[in-house]
């Protein structure tokens, strides 16, 4: 069985999805250190300027060692509100924009106290839209105290495993060997990204997946 990791993000990118798709078991890396100014709390949308980031606050000040099962979200302001409006606004005229808003608007309804819990909820909205079966795994459910290389070996073995499918800009620093000595296949991503029609003039790559399931409905799977 071939297994794939990969952290929580918040509205995830294609490379994400390409790799949940071509996996057979899909484990999100839920109980490792949250990082401030990547991905997890923050990803990109299309507008007529360029790009712009949504970024859901964060509780983190005297908590630099939280795991992300443990990041409070920052709901002293109604970014939810801001989120949605900023969806709407640059996307008011994507293709797909209307069939997929009555779910957008109900995700952004709903109440989170925790980062995990909206980035799950963004990554089940767009894993169902673009019709991936893989199943999911939390990386909690396994107990493993192992790191960096070891800790994703440990984690497909615990799994059951055989093969681990790897971002390619992992090559710069896992460690073949300690898949080797595991028994674990060490396979690696072949993702180009490939334009497709945005909403604006122009192609911006690395958007947020929802960019090419709101431009591209049914057929966005196709650039994954």
């Amino acid at each position: 069985m071939k297994a794939a990791i990969h952290q929580l993000q918040y509205w995830p990118g294609l490379r994400f999805f390409a790799k949940m798709r071509a996996s057979e078991l899909f484990i999100y890396l839920d109980d490792v250190q949250f990082e401030k100014r990547e991905f997890q709390n923050r990803n990109r949308i299309r507008t007529p300027r360029g790009w712009q980031y949504l970024t859901a606050p964060v509780v983190s000040k005297g908590r630099f060692s939280q795991k992300i099962n443990e990041v409070e979200l920052d709901n002293s302001a109604d970014w939810r509100a801001d989120h949605l409006q900023a969806v709407k606004l640059n996307y008011a005229r994507a293709p797909f924009f209307r069939e997929h808003l009555p779910a957008l608007e109900a995700l952004y309804a709903r109440d989170y106290r925790l980062l995990a819990d909206l980035a799950i909820a963004t990554m089940d909205f767009l894993k169902d839209g673009f019709g991936i079966k893989t199943p999911v795994r939390f990386s909690s459910e396994f107990k493993v105290e192992e790191a960096s290389s070891a800790r994703l070996a440990r984690l497909c073995a615990a799994a059951g495993a055989d093969e681990y499918l790897s971002g390619a800009g992992a090559k710069a620093y896992l460690d073949p060997n300690v898949f080797g000595y595991a028994g674990i296949k060490l396979s690696w991503q072949h993702f180009e990204p490939r334009p497709y029609p945005q909403a604006f003039p122009g192609f911006e790559p690395d958007m947020s997946a929802l960019d090419l399931l709101l431009n591209c409905g049914p057929k966005a799977a196709e650039w994954l």
